[in-house]
């Protein structure tokens, strides 16, 4: 078996557990799926591109401006499109179609600013996509930084839960009521969350145009893979969209290797059904219940 197969599913997977990661920092105090998020992947790509390609920004300025636009666009969505929804009804889910009709205002107005053309974007220096032979698979230098990065942010977030401001995150998460008794003001941890989990999908984007080019076609294929690494990964269990990820990643690699490139979605998804049919919650979830 070709060991490059392995490569290119590590690298995929690092960028469906980032999709998914920023899933989870936005579900965690709000039991809320931005549906957006997918397109917001693709606009930190395209804005990222714009900036350090085609105006000869450099990198890491064209980095920061492109997490803030995204994390504050993220976090005008929550205040029109998820708070109203939430305001009117804690457990109701019509912010499925909000989000989803902001996924397709962000699509449309991307579009027609840039167009369907793919744009190259380089890595940051030393950095290149030049490829050479290592332990006989055949990688490139940002390749092993963009699998090394992934878990270090995955790690870094999940010290982040263990601070005051985490755990207060983590309170609203089990129990919105009682931690709003405790002084905890979940609005305001809704609104950082969707700030956060804007600018993490932002982040996502800008470190896939490297690989995938940016285009307006990036978001919704890393939303579909993203959100299936939160389902297997367990929903808000950020170590395990790790792993999901990295699982859906190099099953996606051998079914386009071993079947066809035609059938890695049908073996990815085949995957998903089989282990939610087997552990509902995820593979690392438990199942809880509340008494009332």
């Amino acid at each position: 078996m070709d060991i490059d197969i392995l490569a290119r599913g590590l690298v995929a997977g690092s960028l469906y557990a980032l999709v998914a990661v920023s899933f989870n920092i936005l579900y965690r105090p709000t039991n809320v799926f931005n549906f957006a998020q997918g397109e917001l992947v693709m606009l930190g790509a395209m804005v990222f591109a714009s900036l350090a390609t085609v105006l000869g920004w450099p990198w890491y300025a064209a980095l920061i401006v492109t997490l803030l636009g995204v994390g504050l666009l993220t976090l005008l969505i929550d205040v029109v499109a998820v708070a109203p929804v939430l305001a009117r009804s804690q457990h109701g889910t019509g912010w499925v179609i909000t989000t989803l009709a902001a996924s397709l205002i962000i699509a449309n107005g991307v579009n027609r600013i840039w167009g369907p053309d793919p744009i190259v974007v380089r890595p940051p220096a030393p950095l290149t996509t030049d490829t050479f032979s290592l332990a006989g698979m055949t990688v490139s230098a940002y390749q092993i930084f963009l699998v090394l990065l992934t878990i270090i942010l995955v790690l870094a977030i999940e010290q982040v839960y263990r601070t005051r401001q985490g755990k207060a995150v983590l309170a609203v998460a089990e129990d919105r009521e009682a931690a709003l008794l405790r002084g905890v003001n979940p609005l305001r941890l809704s609104h950082w969350s969707f700030f956060l989990g804007g600018a993490f999908a932002g982040l996502t984007g800008v470190l896939a145009a490297p690989v995938l080019y940016a285009s307006t076609g990036l978001g919704p294929a890393l939303l579909l893979k993203g959100f299936a690494a939160a389902a297997v990964g367990s929903i808000g269990n950020n170590r395990g969209a790790l792993i999901a990820g990295y699982l859906i990643g190099v099953t996606e690699a051998l079914g386009a290797a071993l079947l066809s490139p035609g059938y890695q979605e049908a073996v990815v998804f085949l995957l998903v059904l089989c282990v939610l049919l087997v552990w509902p919650h995820g593979l690392f979830g438990r199942p809880f219940a509340r008494t009332v």
